[in-house]
């Protein structure tokens, strides 16, 4: 059992991290453009996982100093494994994605410039 200050920064940071999931969410679904979801989508995503991240590492810490065993320098050490590969990941999706669009963003314009050159 957590002191109730850690524990009411502990659900505020869950709250957080639902609220920002909703979003994107109901961006991925809302948005007519694969830009704006895409935008939406990684960064109401990442600010969740960091908040979810965040609430398992302070307690965590807490139940550490609180003369907790060593099950929770593991659960911090495997939380911060996560939240890098979490972000490597979506960061690494986010360029694909980027890339992608403008690969076929350029092909699309090259007839057009063709036809408005032989004018």
């Amino acid at each position: 059992m957590s002191s109730p200050f850690v524990d009411s920064i502990i659900f505020l940071l869950l709250v957080i991290s639902v609220g920002f999931g909703g979003i994107s969410v109901i961006g991925l679904l809302l948005f007519p453009d694969i830009r704006s979801r895409m935008y939406t989508a990684t960064r109401a995503s990442l600010i969740s996982v960091s908040a979810i991240t965040l609430s398992v590492i302070l307690y965590a810490l807490f139940q550490l100093l609180s003369g907790g065993g060593p099950q929770y320098t593991t659960l911090v050490l495997h939380t911060m494994v996560l939240i890098i590969v979490v972000v490597g990941a979506n960061v690494m999706i986010y360029r694909m994605i980027s890339n992608h669009i403008k690969t076929q963003k350029g092909c699309q314009g090259q007839p057009e410039q063709k036809m408005a050159d032989s004018h």
